[in-house]
């Protein structure tokens, strides 16, 4: 039986065990003591099976993709600023004006 899920999305397919194909919310039955699906009309499914794959929604791939550009742009960043001091020195004079206009808003 399967005791735990986890996503970081809300909407999560579930596959690799033996039933029907489910694709919707997870819910813990407490009752019950098993997992279920939740597909758009209402109608719940038991998650059956040990073993469970599950695939990320879009929100997470999204989010996923954004962090990465923004972690290469910042990895960038700090290269640059560590091979010119002076560019470092206007980071940090932006990121001052940039928090005095946010608070003057």
């Amino acid at each position: 039986m399967i005791r735990h899920v986890a996503s970081p999305d809300m909407q999560v397919t579930v596959s690799g065990q033996p039933g029907p194909y489910h694709s919707g919310h997870v819910m813990w039955d407490g009752n019950a003591q098993k997992f279920r699906v939740v597909d758009n009309h209402g109608v719940s499914q038991d998650m059956y099976g040990a073993t469970v794959n599950i695939s990320a929604g879009s929100v997470f791939l999204e989010m996923q993709s954004w962090y990465m550009q923004k972690r290469a742009e910042e990895a960038e960043l700090k290269r640059l600023c560590a091979e010119y001091p002076n560019l470092e020195e206007v980071r940090k004079e932006f990121e001052m004006l940039k928090q005095l206009v946010k608070e003057y808003k």
